[in-house]
């Protein structure tokens, strides 16, 4: 079924894009919007805000293109593990020593990682969830112009911003790279005039993505049209007269210590997976009182972190917890 980009009128002068992950992200199943831990952080301002978020419903066959990528998310799990060996050995002569070996745990992660970024595998769901998010975000500058100008308002006071999670932050940041460049899509923030207020990407798999499908690049097809992959990594921008100019007037990376989506791994960050693009604000969320400081209880959270019935409390990924432990912190950035 086609995609249909959602519009409504503004309540108030602001907008909030939802970008979420992998799979269906209908109320009640897994990955589904955490509105009501949105609504909490934006209090009494709440009614007064656009929340907007693209569900990849019309993309009816994750499970199927997924069973035709085996060999591909084989070898990038194979990646993944033999680069998590080191880091789980360090962390085990750091201290955080039991029963569960080295081995069984790069292969948990390997497997908990990968069942996040492999649709980077197939070049039909990118180009689907891509062309989405640009006509999603088309519809917006739409309805900003429209509920603008019924008011008697500049339509330029109005302001978008966008929290992505997980993959959505890698769809995320390919979209923002395109628009800001390709001037078919009237989005660039110097010619156009289109500039977020911020955008927000918790727990980006960005760089873990740039390193360990750039080591399988063989399998990764349409290589050379992926920013993530193709050019050094920075805040996506127009470059227009020798100057620069940003999509976004804040850029946000907020992840937690014991992510490994987000480039952490039992308190330590990892390098090779952690996206630190210059100018970012970046937030690192304590995440100790998770009780997962153990390999056994990072394996154990992991294992049980896309179960049925919703995020668990001990989920290192959770996007409500996410939201929640910073809200305050979102409410300012949304509503300054």
């Amino acid at each position: 079924m086609p995609f249909t980009p959602t519009s409504k009128f503004w309540p108030g002068t602001r907008a909030i894009l939802l970008v979420h992950g992998i799979g269906d992200a209908s109320t009640g199943k897994e990955g589904a919007f955490p509105l009501d831990v949105i609504n909490a952080m934006l209090g009494t301002d709440a009614p007064n805000v656009a929340i907007y978020s693209i569900n990849y419903d019309f993309i009816n066959d994750w499970l199927n293109t997924k069973i035709n990528f085996q060999a591909g998310i084989s070898a990038l799990k194979t990646e993944l593990k033999q680069r998590l060996n080191k880091e789980t050995a360090d962390a085990a002569g750091a201290g955080t020593t039991d029963a569960t070996t080295p081995e069984e745990m790069d292969a948990t992660i390997a497997d908990y990682v990968g069942d996040v970024i492999w649709p980077i595998l197939s070049a039909n769901l990118r180009l689907a969830v891509r062309d989405a998010l640009i006509a999603q975000l088309n519809q917006m500058q739409i309805d900003r112009g429209a509920s603008a100008r019924k008011r008697g308002d500049d339509p330029l006071s109005y302001q978008i911003s966008i929290i992505a999670h997980s993959l959505g932050c890698f769809h995320t940041y390919e979209v923002l790279t395109a628009i800001a460049n390709e001037p078919s899509h009237a989005l660039r923030p110097r010619s156009d005039l289109f500039t977020f207020d911020s955008v927000t990407l918790m727990a980006s798999p960005v760089q873990l993505i740039r390193t360990v499908a750039g080591a399988i690049a063989a399998l990764v097809p349409d290589l050379g049209n992926l920013a993530t992959l193709a050019k050094p990594l920075a805040i996506p921008a127009e470059t227009r007269g020798g100057s620069v100019f940003p999509c976004t007037r804040d850029f946000l990376s907020i992840t937690g210590s014991h992510d490994p989506v987000g480039g952490h791994l039992l308190g330590r960050k990892i390098d090779w997976a952690y996206m630190a693009l210059p100018g970012q604000r970046s937030i690192i969320v304590p995440q100790q009182a998770l009780d997962i400081d153990t390999k056994n209880g990072t394996l154990q959270a992991l294992a049980h972190a896309f179960a049925e019935g919703g995020p668990k409390p001990s989920d290192p990924h959770s996007w409500s917890a996410y939201v929640a432990g910073q809200s305050e912190l979102l409410r300012g950035v949304l509503l300054a």
